[in-house]
């Protein structure tokens, strides 16, 4: 699961579904966009989906 370390999703796009979100991130990929996921947003008010990129690999 990603975290958002207790930010808002504020600035975010919020998607209804999680198919919307994952059209999203394929059109991010295509344009160059890497290490990204999409996730359900722990936000109360929200509980959209959202594309985020993925932590980096621990060295």
């Amino acid at each position: 699961m990603i975290r958002t370390k207790g930010r808002a999703c504020t600035g975010k796009r919020r998607h209804d579904t999680e198919e919307q979100a994952e059209e999203h991130r394929q059109r991010l990929i295509a344009k160059g966009g890497v290490r990204l996921t999409t996730y359900r947003c722990r936000n109360r008010t929200c509980r959209g989906w959202h594309v985020g990129h993925l932590p980096k690999p621990r060295t």
